[in-house]
């Protein structure tokens, strides 16, 4: 029981995103992924450069479905 909410917390307190073999879990993951997607299409030019991404890689990733994540994401 203690795993179970020390990941919930992780996921409430937005530290990122952890495996969740469960369906709620998986849920929570998407929903990970679409705030993830947002927090990246808010940071400046000059930010996006630092991390190597220009401004059409963050709007292709923008318009990418919810459940479409890295494969290794759904494998667990």
């Amino acid at each position: 029981m203690a795993q179970k909410s020390a990941t919930m917390l992780r996921v409430v307190t937005g530290q990122g995103i952890v495996p969740r073999p469960n369906w709620l879990e998986r849920i929570l993951t998407m929903f990970d992924v679409r705030k993830t997607r947002i927090d990246l299409s808010r940071l400046s030019d000059d930010q996006l450069k630092d991390v190597g991404l220009t401004r059409d890689d963050v709007e292709a990733e923008l318009a990418r479905k919810i459940w479409d994540v890295p494969a290794h994401w759904r494998s667990r």
